[in-house]
């Protein structure tokens, strides 16, 4: 990794701590999920940067994947563990942070926080040259469990390169030893702690925010299609992105965004991201960073001021 590469990282890095910032003076109870959304990933345009996913707001049992719609009505509600997940590029080199608001302070809710961010620590101190990835989840583990709580165990971090999220392997929440990868100089990861009083388990929502460009199709795509989707890619860089975005570029008129996305999602020219639910209904708090290596193993929490 050369040091254009971990400058470009760092960028990234400073773009999202002042998204998150933004988004801490914002949230409170009454305020627009909209408009804190807009306000946030404009943050990241502002610092010089471009968004590697759209935000997400996911209360409570909703653990990830909620990013407001086009004329989303949703409000901050008076109680409730709200997660922030911001994510930016710098020339393809991604940060990915998360940060859980207790919305009015409950101290029983904040012990989900506590939980996750002791996980997210403790992972950050072993996370060296060396370490394989299944040490880092049995950390995580047992920092949530001193909680009273469980870690999510099919969620949890990943590998990030250039224009690509989700790069390769995967950090577990839980001491899982198919995860046996070992962290050298070089890496870049997002981990991410997840904490809950359920059963520890996620399952897909029948709705999805989020979408990405999956592959160009030629054949049976009449000449308007054929357009919005080499727009769709060419603007996107392969990266996970809201309907907001088609709407603020101007790239599908806004009342053909929807039909449009539905269409390329049934000939598979996007993904999508359902919405994660914790599969018993508890609440659920995520802490996350991002963290580079550089090439003599020194590691750099890129999100954390």
């Amino acid at each position: 990794m050369s040091n254009e590469w971990i400058e470009s990282y760092i960028i990234a890095g400073k773009a999202v701590i002042a998204a998150k910032k933004l988004a801490g003076k914002l949230i409170k109870p009454g305020a627009s999920f909209l408009e804190i959304a807009n306000q946030c990933e404009e943050e990241i345009v502002n610092q010089g940067c471009e968004l590697s996913f759209p935000i997400n707001m996911s209360l409570d049992e909703l653990a990830a994947h909620y990013s407001p719609t086009i004329d989303d009505t949703t409000v901050i509600p008076n109680k409730g563990l709200l997660k922030i997940d911001l994510g930016s590029h710098h020339n393809g080199y991604i940060a990915d942070s998360a940060i859980t608001f207790n919305i009015d302070g409950d101290p029983k809710l904040q012990n989900y926080i506590d939980g996750a961010q002791e996980a997210l620590d403790g992972a950050i101190e072993i996370f060296k040259p060396g370490t394989k990835l299944y040490e880092v989840g049995e950390v995580i583990a047992n920092k949530i469990h001193n909680h009273g709580l469980r870690p999510i165990r099919n969620l949890g971090g990943h590998e990030l390169k250039q224009y690509n999220l989700h790069a390769g392997p995967f950090v577990p929440n839980v001491k899982d030893m198919s995860h046996s990868e070992v962290i050298k100089p070089g890496d870049a990861y997002a981990c991410e702690p997840f904490s809950t009083s359920g059963e520890g388990l996620v399952t897909n929502g029948k709705q999805s925010y989020i979408y990405r460009f999956a592959r160009r199709v030629k054949k049976n795509l009449p000449y308007e299609e054929l357009s919005y989707m080499k727009k769709i890619a060419d603007l996107t860089k392969n990266l996970p992105f809201s309907p907001r975005l088609l709407e603020k570029h101007n790239i599908i008129p806004k009342n053909k965004i929807q039909r449009t996305i539905e269409t390329f999602k049934r000939k598979k020219i996007l993904d999508h991201y359902p919405v994660l639910i914790e599969v018993t209904g508890a609440p659920v708090a995520q802490q996350e960073h991002t963290i580079i290596l550089d090439m003599d193993g020194n590691p750099i929490v890129t999100t954390r001021e």
